[in-house]
């Protein structure tokens, strides 16, 4: 008897339907695996009669998995990517290094900041550091050992034993020390220009409805399209803006910025997370030093919390 009678004879067909749908798309599958857009086709259709039941609905212009589907799916992930972990650990490493991708912001103001504690602690290595915009896509990607990313969905990896909660988002709104000391008013400060990371203000409507505020007066907005940029006009007296705390503690405590009294600091609809890709003993001292990094900051955040009477939700 065969030890896996209901696998798929051609596992051809298998590597062609998780690149179907990791890109939900017919054309970027073919383009990925050097074959035409019949020929996948082909595959997914004999692979469905193969295991007896649909994985692919089509329709005009798109595609979607079924809930067998995105079972299939995400084993085959998980099985590809360690599958390739395995692979590499028997090639002979010209170069150690270490791969962490991670969202932007987190990079630029958390990471950044501590890469000389990672490079001491590991000198026979290189840390390469590669920002992302979309860590949901990254997930799906195989160049990377530790992957920490920022998710507006956090119910798609609650139940995942690969992807560990890291922390909530602290939005309270900021603005630069010498804009503030012209009028240290909390009305004041909602008068300001605001300034924002995303076209749809999220963040700023988010915080306001929370507290229940609705403008009186007509208030300018300028986008800059990422939370550095605002930030870095928030710096420079520009306006106010709305953040996460965690990632400008460092401006917070040497009084650059300014939260002010008594401010209501809210959990936004992101948290981060953190999944290891692979399996080296070095790659997971790494996540638990990120992990004990991210208790000394919300540390940091709660002294500072009590020290100004903001109120955390």
């Amino acid at each position: 008897m065969k030890p896996y009678p209901d696998i798929p004879y051609s596992h051809n067909s298998l590597k062609i339907f998780e690149s179907v749908a990791r890109h939900l798309s017919f054309t970027q599958a073919a383009t990925e695996q050097n074959v035409t857009q019949s020929a996948i086709s082909r595959q997914i259709k004999q692979l469905e009669l193969g295991v007896g039941v649909e994985l692919i609905i089509r329709k005009h212009r798109r595609i979607e998995l079924t809930a067998q589907g995105s079972e299939l799916f995400a084993v085959l992930q998980r099985n590809y990517q360690s599958l390739q972990t395995l692979i590499e650990s028997w090639r002979p490493e010209t170069h150690k290094r270490i791969v962490i991708k991670t969202a932007l912001s987190y990079a630029t103001r958390s990471l950044l900041p501590k890469i000389q504690q990672l490079q001491e602690r590991y000198p026979d290595y290189e840390i390469v550091v590669i920002p992302t915009i979309d860590e949901d896509e990254a997930l799906h990607s195989t160049d990377y050992d530790l992957l920490i990313l920022n998710s507006r969905m956090p119910h798609q990896y609650k139940d995942r034993k690969d992807v560990l909660f890291l922390r909530d988002e602290y939005m309270a709104p900021v603005c630069a020390q010498k804009l503030y000391a012209r009028d240290p008013n909390f009305d004041a400060l909602l008068r300001l220009p605001r300034l924002h990371p995303t076209l749809d203000h999220h963040d700023w409507k988010t915080w306001l409805s929370t507290i229940g505020h609705k403008d009186a007066i007509k208030v300018r907005n300028t986008t800059f399209f990422t939370l550095d940029l605002a930030l870095s006009a928030c710096l420079s007296g520009q306006g106010v803006t709305v953040t996460d705390l965690l990632l400008i503690l460092p401006e917070l405590e040497h009084g650059y910025l300014v939260c002010p009294s008594k401010a209501q600091i809210q959990p936004s609809a992101w948290q981060y997370f953190i999944h290891c890709r692979s399996t080296s003993s070095i790659v997971e001292e790494i996540k638990e030093w990120i992990q004990s990094e991210t208790k000394k900051e919300l540390s940091v955040l709660k002294r500072l919390s009590q020290d100004f009477e903001w109120y955390m939700v």
